[in-house]
């Protein structure tokens, strides 16, 4: 592992870049627009300014989206590539179990720093959204940034940053904004991109939100199994948007949802006053202060989680 100064990562990253063929682009797991927006706005960047660049980002996906697939990866490949994980700062939440495998690894992220798993780490805490960190490398980089990667970037910072609300949007954030405008990002489809709903999403987060458990203390959270959000035809990508429905409410301090997912129990952990990420560590997770993601080993963890919570908002 290589600590650098930001000026020299930025040259790494795209000496890195210049020198692999092969690029795979890892997120977190259960993406969310930030993870997905950096993965695919990073890969359309290196595809448009890099030449001969095998481009692959590995993961699911939140939408139908299907460009860069990793459907023909092969372990040859794996082994003389140069990974790249975006959004993520723990090993355990990496999409992609064979990292490892890889020539050199290169971290890009805008979480609290838990495990530094990359050869060489860009880490920007003070960032809103890793679409941020990635916009602004590659203005200072000056790469061409097309519609389509400006597009996925702008979404990753749009969420993240709460539609620019969140406490750590900053100058940065709009001059990282400003930059994917100017490249051309349309307003109206990333509305309808990030907002537009199927009623069947719909109904489960409704349905969600009706089984909702609430302590005396403000802790509220949602367990769901698979079969429960199969039952109205969501998929696993959109079984968490039932986490919207705890936000807002005055009563609840500290929500998070349980969901099932094939492969795990994924949590996402939110608030509007309290240090969710260190809880998010102590159940293998991490991410900021008032927005983290874990994993449960079972569901008879959730009383432990839930008295975690209890315990924080107690703490004041």
């Amino acid at each position: 592992m290589k600590e650098l100064k930001k000026t020299e990562i930025d040259k790494e990253l795209n000496e890195m870049i210049e020198k692999f063929h092969t690029i795979i682009i890892a997120k977190h797991v259960v993406p969310d627009w930030d993870a997905q927006g950096s993965a695919i706005g990073l890969a359309n960047i290196i595809a448009d300014n890099y030449k001969d660049k095998e481009v692959i980002v590995v993961g699911t996906r939140l939408d139908n989206d299907n460009s860069f697939s990793d459907k023909n990866l092969t372990d040859e490949q794996i082994k003389e590539a140069l990974v790249i994980v975006v959004d993520t700062a723990n090993i355990p939440r990496i999409d992609f179990p064979k990292w490892q495998e890889a020539k050199c690894v290169f971290k890009i992220d805008h979480h609290l720093i838990v495990d530094q798993y990359g050869d060489y780490n860009m880490v920007v805490e003070s960032a809103i959204a890793c679409a941020q960190v990635v916009t602004l490398w590659a203005k200072k980089m000056k790469l061409a940034i097309s519609k389509v990667a400006a597009m996925n970037l702008y979404k990753g910072i749009v969420t993240d940053s709460g539609r620019f609300l969140f406490d750590q949007t900053d100058d940065e954030t709009f001059i990282a904004a400003s930059t994917l405008m100017d490249a051309g990002v349309d307003l109206n489809q990333i509305q309808k991109d990030l907002y537009l709903s199927d009623l069947n999403v719909q109904k489960w987060r409704m349905h969600a939100f009706s089984e909702m458990q609430l302590t005396p203390d403000g802790v509220g959270y949602i367990i769901a199994k698979k079969a429960d959000y199969e039952a109205y035809k969501v998929p696993e990508t959109r079984a968490v948007a039932c986490l919207s429905t705890l936000s807002g409410i005055k009563e609840i301090k500290i929500w998070f949802t349980v969901i099932e997912y094939t492969d795990f129990i994924g949590v996402e952990l939110r608030s509007r006053d309290y240090a969710i990420n260190s809880i998010a560590r102590d159940f293998n997770g991490g991410g900021h202060k008032l927005a983290s993601g874990c994993k449960l080993q079972s569901f008879e963890e959730v009383p432990k989680l839930v008295k975690a919570c209890q315990d924080l908002i107690k703490q004041g």
